[in-house]
């Protein structure tokens, strides 16, 4: 466990060393690993189950940071985990694909696919939350069909018009953008430079509650299994995209909208705009948890989870 910001900072970088020594391929976490049209996605739970969670990770993490909830929820939904692009077993796209638009299409593409046609509940954590308002105001059906919505540590508005948060610094994604012209060893090395150099940073902005050596380690394989590409392309779209044209299409659905005490990356700040454009939500303000919610204190998302899948089964339930 840790306490200090220095003792984080060099735990972080042992991790980051570790992860790019032992890097992780493959997804053990959940029943079934599937793909359609390049996109990786997972399944879980009973075919049969009265309900679909459909979970949808954030920036440089992929499906299987889901899986403290996904063991939490077990048989009593049906699960459905993506990889988005350029995450994870999807792995690289071109920079001008990766979108919030584009990661958007992925979920749609994995829900038509399954053919997906009972009650669903949506849950999105950073920049899945942003394509999770994304999803439900293109796709007319999954809409429909949605019964819940939980938006974990996200924002509504473009980072430009909230001020770009240190870790994504712009000087940083140009240096990415121009690495990704690099020979393969040499765009290797920069990876790890990158890591190196954001480490400190990631470390005391999305960890803030004691967190075990094992989570740590996790979270850093995923950030150095992340392409150059996957930086720049959602960096570059993160300036510009918002979702405050979700507004109208969320009124009818239930949700809660979860945002740790400290987090410096998606702040109260942004969690309050979305609660003002969606009446039916309620804002949960969780003391001592950073942008990294969902691993951190797993407790919080697991019980929103529970409580959407009872206001699922009682749709007399209050909210949150």
């Amino acid at each position: 466990m840790f306490t200090a910001s220095s003792k984080i900072s060099k735990r972080r970088k042992q991790a980051l060393q570790s992860a790019q020594r032992n890097p992780i391929r493959r997804n053990n976490f959940f029943k079934e690993h599937r793909t359609i049209d390049g996109v990786h996605y997972y399944l879980d739970g009973p075919e049969d189950a009265d309900v679909t969670i459909v979970y949808i990770h954030g920036f440089t993490l992929a499906a299987k940071s889901w899986h403290l909830q996904v063991a939490h929820i077990g048989d009593r939904a049906r699960h459905v985990l993506i990889d988005l692009r350029g995450h994870g077993e999807t792995g690289e796209y071109p920079i001008e694909d990766c979108t919030i638009d584009g990661a958007a299409d992925d979920v749609a593409l994995v829900y038509n696919h399954l053919g997906i046609n009972g009650d669903t509940v949506v849950i999105g954590h950073s920049l899945g939350g942003m394509v999770a308002l994304n999803l439900l105001r293109r796709f007319k059906k999954i809409r429909h069909n949605t019964r819940a919505c939980i938006l974990v540590a996200t924002a509504v508005e473009s980072f430009a018009s909230q001020g770009f948060p240190q870790v994504l610094a712009l000087p940083i994604v140009d240096n990415i953008r121009n690495a990704v012209e690099l020979a393969p060893k040499q765009v290797q090395q920069f990876r790890e430079d990158i890591a190196a150099l954001i480490a400190p940073t990631l470390a005391t902005t999305v960890f803030v509650h004691p967190t075990p050596d094992s989570i740590i380690n996790f979270h850093a394989h995923m950030i150095n299994d992340t392409p150059l590409n996957t930086l720049v392309g959602f960096l570059d779209d993160l300036q510009q995209h918002n979702e405050t044209c979700a507004q109208h299409p969320l009124q009818d659905i239930p949700g809660a909208v979860i945002v740790g005490e400290k987090d410096l990356v998606t702040p109260l700040s942004q969690a309050q705009r979305i609660i003002d454009m969606w009446p039916s939500s309620s804002l949960q303000e969780i003391p001592d948890a950073g942008h990294m919610i969902i691993l951190e204190q797993p407790w919080v998302i697991n019980k929103a989870l529970d409580h959407a899948l009872n206001l699922v089964e009682h749709p007399d339930t209050s909210a949150w």
